[in-house]
């Protein structure tokens, strides 16, 4: 058997885009703001305590300001997590925005400080099964969702080990070249959503696990309706297809912070065992019960202010409030 790849021997014809050059024009003066915004987080990276007391702080403002976002955090809360009272899920989403701002504040230790400093606040738990399969050179897809954390979990994987993503663009295109060299800086392939299947098959059977965040809501033309907390959601086949076709084995994975150590950690769950099945409902349905397993361990970790109920089966508008949408916007969890 040949030897294996590693995160610093990538094929260069299976290379990301990610690492695209640095442009003169991101020094125009209309990017100003981003750098200034970049020199704090560096000078925050040195000082652990105030991230997480500015997090405390910001929090609380960032939740009351920005009445849109809270109302879709708050929908997704009341439909997902009906068992707990109104002061419970109050409870939840403070946390998440506090949350959500520690993630942000610690960008600067990720994009801007050496390894050795990253490697201080991230880990693996449960990774035993998985990195075994890695070092053997089977065909791997990790499935893991999106959590406020969820690249940390990647980086803490690709720190040892080869490891392939999806990404989506970011429109400003400083920011795009800032977060692609962060998602790319200590190893790891980033490829594009319309590459389609081959690259990323050949890429696995070469020794890149698939790293893949399958829980957003892309239409019914791209999903099959499976319930999550209960609630019948659109749900991509697309981990099912990969894994068939790479004939690799499925670990589902989350991403958190551990707000008392500072670190980010990804947290590995059993395989799924005969994963897939051929059937693109009991597969999702299956998906979907391991994401929603992995989000009860700490509720406040997911991204709640996706609109994760925005295609409902029976095409009803979403209970999001949104412009042209009529009939859209908050409603009771439905029966």
């Amino acid at each position: 058997m040949s030897e294996r790849p590693t995160r610093r021997t990538i094929d260069p014809e299976l290379e990301a885009t990610a690492k695209a050059p640095f442009e003169a024009r991101f020094l125009a003066p209309r990017f100003w703001p981003i750098w200034l915004a970049v020199g704090l987080l560096w000078l925050l990276s040195f000082f652990p305590g105030l991230r997480a007391i500015l997090a405390r702080w910001l929090g609380r403002r960032l939740q009351a300001g920005n009445r849109k976002r809270r109302e879709i955090v708050q929908t997704n809360l009341a439909w997902s997590l009906p068992h707990l009272d109104e002061a419970e899920r109050a409870r939840v989403e403070e946390d998440f925005y506090r949350i959500m701002v520690r993630y942000m504040l610690d960008t600067g230790v990720f994009w801007l400080r050496s390894e050795k400093v990253a490697r201080r606040y991230l880990g693996v738990e449960g990774g035993e099964a998985l990195i075994e399969a890695i070092d053997a050179g089977r065909s791997v897809v990790v499935v893991t969702c999106h959590t406020v954390s969820v690249d940390r979990g990647g980086i803490a994987l690709v720190l040892d080990h080869p490891l392939q993503s999806f990404a989506n663009p970011v429109r400003n295109p400083l920011l795009d070249w800032l977060v692609g060299r962060g998602r790319v800086r200590f190893g790891g392939l980033v490829t594009s959503r319309n590459v389609g299947f081959r690259p990323v098959v050949k890429a696995m059977k070469a020794g890149y696990p698939l790293y893949i965040i399958p829980d957003e809501d892309l239409g019914p033309e791209s999903s099959v309706f499976a319930p999550f907390f209960g609630i019948p959601r659109a749900t991509l086949t697309t981990p099912a297809r990969l894994a068939k076709l790479g004939k690799a084995e499925v670990y589902p994975a989350i991403a958190m912070l551990d707000e008392r150590s500072g670190r980010y950690v990804l947290r590995v769950f059993p395989r799924l065992e005969n994963f897939p099945s051929g059937d693109d409902v009991a597969d999702a349905t299956r998906l979907n019960a391991a994401i929603e397993q992995m989000v009860r361990t700490d509720p406040a970790q997911y991204l709640w202010s996706l609109r994760i109920f925005q295609t409902l089966p029976d095409g009803s508008p979403p209970p999001y409030t949104m412009k042209g949408k009529a009939g859209s916007g908050p409603r009771p969890r439905p029966e």
